[in-house]
């Protein structure tokens, strides 16, 4: 596909991805940019395939959905790229050190055999000329050991800074395939491996284990009203709150659209529910200006669902509970925080 795009056929493309997004409602980011190009372009066949699905069924495509085409079609593209080169890297490597061993060994041969020839002319010859050449031919042979051996260690420690630049991009890729590219916290997939380490450790360790789920309230109508790049700013701000009162081993992550998760592996349900009344009183307390006209969009609030994980409980019975909570915090009023049981309503 990216041949044709930089063609008149190209701008057609762009054109018609452009349109369809319109029509469909769907907001004009790079990543929702990517995955309907593809489609205009019919380069990815899956992609195509679900895509088309959605549309015949009517009605708006979300967010949530967009996003899962391109984490499932592009995100995952660029690690596998990433695990390829890292490979084909680390094999060149591997291979010029394999080399120099060799050369080493064939070295270390000449060696031995100029040490034994060394000593069989001992034995037979001892006259001025004949030690003097045998001399020679021992420094000029230990000379070029040295000179294999000093070889060798550089490259293998090159090999070995290679080696861990190599790890390092690969990792720098796979922290960015778990990051929200509108947010920097955590995405779906991350929070999936975050949810399934701290049941085990729960499980296994007996470790404390608490969920909050977090909703922005009436989200869809600021996003309507002020348009997207505003909504985007009211997600952006809802998420560094959340980071700000979570721990350094939580893990804050956009569940999808406007809803977010807290992961709070060794916290007990107070303490959850302590963090999560933080954020809300705090959400609640700002005054949002639009950034472009410094327009006062007044206040927003976030509705929550708290839960703490029961002894073999599956993830999905607890995210399950997690959300029924936030479910009632939103049907008793919104901007407050239910946990199992107990209801705690905003304060005045």
């Amino acid at each position: 596909m990216n041949g044709r795009l930089h063609t008149p056929e190209g701008i057609e493309l762009a054109r018609t991805a452009l349109a369809l997004m319109a029509e469909h409602g769907v907001a004009p980011t790079p990543q929702n940019y990517a995955v309907w190009v593809s489609y205009a372009s019919d380069s990815i066949p899956e992609l195509c395939e679900a895509l088309q699905e959605r549309i015949a069924r009517g009605g708006p495509i979300e967010d949530d959905f967009c996003e899962d085409l391109y984490e499932r079609h592009f995100t995952f593209k660029r690690i596998q790229d990433a695990v390829i080169e890292t490979g084909g890297a680390m094999s060149r490597e591997l291979g010029v050190v394999v080399r120099t061993l060799e050369d080493v060994e064939r070295d270390t041969a000449a060696y031995g055999e100029a040490l034994a020839g060394a000593s069989g002319a001992l034995e037979t010859s001892t006259d001025e000329s004949s030690l003097r050449r045998m001399v020679e031919g021992l420094v000029s042979a230990t000379a070029r050991m040295q000179r294999r051996s000093r070889e060798l260690e550089r490259r293998l420690q090159e090999t070995s800074s290679e080696v861990d630049q190599l790890r390092d991009n690969l990792e720098k890729v796979r922290e960015e395939a778990m990051t929200d590219a509108l947010t920097g916290v955590a995405n779906r997939k991350r929070f999936d491996e975050a949810m399934r380490k701290s049941r085990r450790a729960a499980e296994l360790q007996g470790d404390d284990f608490s969920l909050i789920l977090c909703d922005i309230d009436h989200f869809k109508r600021f996003n309507d009203t002020w348009g997207h790049q505003t909504g985007d700013q009211i997600i952006r701000f809802v998420a560094a709150c959340l980071s700000r009162f979570s721990k350094d081993h939580h893990l804050v992550a956009r569940y999808g659209g406007e809803e977010f998760a807290v992961v709070l592996p060794k916290t007990r349900l107070d303490d959850a529910m302590a963090i999560a009344e933080k954020v809300r009183a705090t959400v609640e307390s700002k005054r949002l200006l639009r950034k472009s006209t410094n327009e006062d969009l007044g206040h927003i609030t976030v509705s929550m669902g708290v839960s703490q994980h029961r002894l073999g409980e599956s993830v999905e019975e607890l995210i399950e509970r997690a959300d029924v909570n936030l479910y009632k915090s939103k049907q008793t009023g919104r901007n407050r925080l239910t946990t199992d049981g107990v209801q705690a309503t905003a304060a005045a």
